[in-house]
């Protein structure tokens, strides 16, 4: 079992300033208000949705390749699943104009998607702390993540599970999936863990990638398809991610500037405060004037938190041995939870959850019940103290209870769910194994 220490009892306990379960009256208050504003965007009616039209893409001219060295190919700009079930006015709108018109029930689906076995409180939190509790702009940054999810259709990314996704991307486009499932082959992004803050650890294998075999599109996805899956992992107490970019064998052939760029803005405006530490692993020498271009595109606070190693013995600094994929330490005799070969592929799940199922009907009542008393709590103004913050948690624990027992039906399963690297049990608990001398299964159902 893990040598880290874990919560066992809900309480108030080593939580930080700013964070769920410790916060101060002001906090309190602009985190009620918070509350209220989105409950009540929930309630607007929106405007009639107009879908995209069909081949209504551009031709873009040919242009040189990164730094110059090799050419991009001629090819329409347009995305096959991506942005295809939204209104376009919602993506190219400034935000104060878009966001009236998007169905407030379209946003409470996207929001609560966001969520989903997080602790919602603690959602609220790190878009507050991200803007230095500037309220209007912590709203404002909030809301445009919503209408960026519904763009990226990620609620569907997630319940449609590996399989399912890379069934629906062939039908978007015939070798969208393909080049999906090759991607998930070759290991370009793994997920393991834990490092040495007990953090789940995200793998960038650059070495794999080659940026004019891939869709920007695709590359969008598996991006946005590995941070949903990490997020399960992302709660108190291990809130953040640690990424690693494994730049072994590195040559501008696998440099992507319009993928940096993605990944960027995914940790700067759209999963705040998720990330813990990044590795920079074995850069060579050619990196230096790449890493000049992506310095300029870093919010402080993100460069803050990079780190460079030259060696496995450096990288064992921040990640144990035992968590190390093969990859990575060149030794086939210590592989890591990932580097397992699975015995089945993922099954599919589907582009929306039934609703008649019990678990997912259960989900959405208590959906419904959290928001119900939030509106609730929101409105009472004096502030309530520890009882109030411990009573919070409570309320959080239940919501995340019933939201994992709705996983099965509601998350489509993933090669980490076979691996049973992070899986919901035959007793409906959420488990992490990744199967290390520091860390082996860990229940981790009512963090919170």
């Amino acid at each position: 079992m893990s040598t880290l220490i874990f919560p066992r009892s809900l309480n108030l306990e080593n939580r930080k300033e700013g964070y769920s379960g410790s916060l101060t009256e002001p906090q309190t208050q602009m985190l009620k208000d918070m509350w209220l504003r989105l409950l009540a965007l929930f309630e607007q009616p929106g405007e009639e949705i107009v879908r995209p039209q069909a081949n209504s893409a551009e031709p873009v001219k040919k242009t040189g390749g990164f730094l110059g060295f090799g050419s991009k190919k001629e090819e329409p700009v347009k995305d096959y699943f991506l942005g295809t079930t939204i209104d376009p006015r919602w993506s190219s709108l400034p935000l104060e104009k878009a966001l009236p018109m998007i169905p407030g029930s379209l946003l409470r689906e996207a929001f609560w998607g966001m969520v989903t076995t997080n602790n919602p409180d603690a959602t609220l939190l790190r878009f507050l702390r991200a803007r230095k509790w500037d309220f209007e702009a912590a709203f404002n940054m909030l809301t445009n993540t919503l209408r960026w999810r519904l763009e990226m259709r990620i609620n569907e990314m997630v319940s449609l599970g590996e399989t399912g996704l890379i069934q629906e991307l062939e039908k978007s486009k015939k070798g969208l999936g393909i080049s999906f499932k090759e991607l998930l082959k070759r290991k370009m992004v793994t997920l393991g863990g834990p490092d040495r803050k007990g953090r789940g650890v995200c793998f960038v294998n650059v070495q794999v990638h080659h940026k004019d075999n891939q869709p920007l599109e695709v590359m969008k996805i598996l991006t946005v398809y590995i941070m949903e899956t990490a997020r399960l992992v992302c709660d108190y107490p291990m809130e953040g991610v640690c990424i690693i970019f494994n730049l072994d064998n590195f040559t501008l052939a696998n440099m992507d500037f319009e993928v940096v760029k993605f990944l960027v803005s995914c940790f700067q405006a759209y999963y705040p405060e998720t990330l813990g530490l990044a590795c920079v692993h074995k850069a060579p020498w050619v990196f230096t004037k790449i890493w000049n271009l992506i310095t300029p595109i870093l919010d402080p606070v993100v460069a803050s938190k990079i780190v460079f190693t030259k060696n496995v013995t450096e990288l064992e600094n921040y990640i144990d041995e035992g968590s190390l994929p093969i990859i990575i330490t060149g030794d086939a005799n210590r592989p890591a939870v990932d580097d397992i070969q699975a015995d089945r592929s993922p099954q599919a799940g589907c582009l929306s959850p039934p609703l008649n199922e019990a678990c997912v009907k259960a989900y959405w009542d208590a959906v419904a019940d959290y928001e119900s008393k939030t509106k609730s709590w929101a409105n009472i103004r004096e502030f309530g103290g520890d009882q109030d913050a411990l009573d919070r948690l409570k309320l959080a624990q239940s919501y995340r209870i019933t939201r994992v027992k709705a996983e099965k039906m509601m998350r489509g399963e993933t090669i980490y769910h076979v691996k049973k690297l992070i899986y919901t049990d035959e007793n409906d608990r959420l488990i992490v194994n990744y199967n290390t001398r520091t860390w082996g299964k860990e229940d981790i159902t009512e963090w919170v």
